[in-house]
């Protein structure tokens, strides 16, 4: 069955308005989309109200009202919940309705709930991205999707809003794959950006000198130009991308590489310098913070500007 066009009149629906999904919802509403959105608490999408969503107090009921199912939720566990739980949204389903989901979570489950919901004659995109809270709000993040073609085709002009680059990997759950292997590289790029910030402290480097000459040649990497300054700075107050929010990421990497029968020798280095930063108190804290498992003479006390409040 063919989908509705995708125009300003399509009922937009958006699950998991979090650090991410806050600014994937106000893209969508300046292209002229009113959205509806699911949250447990109203009060923390003010913002999004007065901009014009609707707000839904249960999944299932946006799923109703909705023509396109956006969502970027927490993990695997609440995508399950939410998706295939004892009231989940796949069995409201109908026929030509688009689900996407943004998370970064299990393939395995991806394909899960692709079944549960092509059973009911509607469709499911993952499509995680990558760029964080900032290229959310700016439209400027990457999508790698798993899908149908004809789907991942119909989608695109709703993904536009808020996504700079569209990519189809392949069927249901290649998206998700090839974002765990972005993540793998995000994870050893934010542990080498730390040591490398350690190692400009420990010598007495200008940091902006150092940000500069770096981020001038091949050593240059999108880790080190956000974390070096605020490493350097002690600045680790997160906005919305915190070290304890890779630890899940990181041990669903850990399972990819187990099913592709594929031995990392960086992963478990890096996935212990994570584990022991929040160990010492840094979850909440912004990847700057790893600077803190290289200590140095110069370094600001290691509990400082943990991100908690």
């Amino acid at each position: 069955m063919e989908t509705t066009p995708l125009t300003t009149t399509l009922k937009l629906g958006f699950l998991g308005p979090g650090a991410m999904g806050t600014g994937m919802i106000s893209r969508l509403q300046s292209h002229g989309h009113t959205v509806n959105v699911f949250a447990r608490n109203p009060q923390k999408i003010s913002e999004l109200l007065a901009g014009g969503a609707t707000f839904y107090p249960h999944p299932v009921q946006l799923v109703l009202d909705s023509d396109v199912v956006l969502g970027c939720l927490l993990d695997t566990a609440v995508i399950r919940e939410i998706y295939l739980g004892s009231d989940g949204i796949a069995q409201h389903a109908r026929e030509g309705q688009i689900f996407v989901e943004h998370a970064t979570f299990a393939p395995a489950l991806a394909q899960e709930i692709s079944e549960a919901l092509e059973a009911r004659g509607a469709h499911f995109i993952d499509a995680p991205v990558s760029g964080g809270p900032v290229g959310a709000a700016q439209g400027t993040l990457v999508t790698m999707l798993g899908g149908q073609a004809q789907t991942v085709q119909d989608i695109r002009p709703i993904l536009g809003m808020y996504c700079a680059r569209i990519k189809h990997v392949g069927a249901i759950g290649a998206g998700l794959r090839l974002k765990l292997i972005n993540q793998l590289l995000v994870s050893v790029h934010a542990v080498a950006a730390a040591e490398a910030s350690a190692l400009v402290l420990e010598n007495g480097i200008d940091p902006t000198i150092a940000h500069e000459a770096l981020m001038g040649g091949w050593a240059a990497s999108t880790m080190l130009d956000i974390q070096l300054p605020k490493a350097c700075a002690s600045e680790f107050e997160s906005d919305g991308a915190a070290i304890g929010g890779l630890i899940e990421v990181q041990n669903l990497v850990a399972d990819f590489c187990a099913e592709s029968n594929f031995s990392s020798r960086l992963l478990g280095p890096v996935k212990d310098v994570f584990a022991q930063a929040v160990a010492d108190g840094h979850e909440a804290s912004a990847l700057s913070a790893l600077v803190t498992q290289f200590p140095t003479a110069q370094q600001a006390p290691l509990n400082a500007g943990t991100g908690k409040e």
